[in-house]
């Protein structure tokens, strides 16, 4: 019961940092932008980062768990690090655009640890549904036969229609 505390609490962080993240980015190339702002960026970013490292750390050891909550919870913690990737590509597009004296917010290098997270996750989560799931021949219903007399090219002669 306490790890799914813990859990929730993670994955409801990362999406807590992630909303100061995105908010802090929008500034970026507004009246607002400034040393401030990218120093906001920059911590908003980290945190973010930490959160979703922290919920990862709480959640792999956990796929052999089974339950609708934990498909709850995990499913969201990869659509957060995915929105994550997201803001974090389109703030290196913003600074790009709106140079600032002062060093990048988000470099290539943390992208690309954040879609190494995001791609782990993601196998990891299809390995684990496509082995706990039966044999997709288990869940095929078998197709209705048709009559004997009925064969698929004379199916509209058997139809009585009358036209007058």
């Amino acid at each position: 019961m306490r790890s799914k505390v813990v859990r929730d609490s993670l994955v409801h962080e990362c999406n807590v940092q992630l909303a100061a993240f995105r908010h802090a980015v929008q500034g970026i190339g507004t009246a607002q932008d400034g040393a401030s702002l990218r120093r906001e960026v920059e911590t908003a970013g980290r945190a973010c980062y930490r959160a979703c490292e922290a919920a990862k750390n709480c959640v792999l050891p956990q796929l052999r768990h089974e339950g609708v909550e934990f498909t709850r919870h995990a499913s969201q913690f990869i659509g957060c690090v995915a929105a994550f990737v997201v803001e974090m590509k389109r703030c290196m597009a913003l600074e790009t655009t709106f140079p600032a004296p002062v060093e990048p917010c988000v470099t290539k290098t943390q992208i690309e640890a954040m879609e190494s997270m995001l791609e782990t996750l993601e196998n990891l989560i299809t390995v684990h549904f496509s082995t706990n799931e039966g044999s997709p021949t288990d869940k095929v219903t078998p197709r209705r036969r048709r009559a004997t007399s009925c064969r698929p090219q004379c199916v509209c002669s058997k139809l009585k229609t009358s036209y007058a």
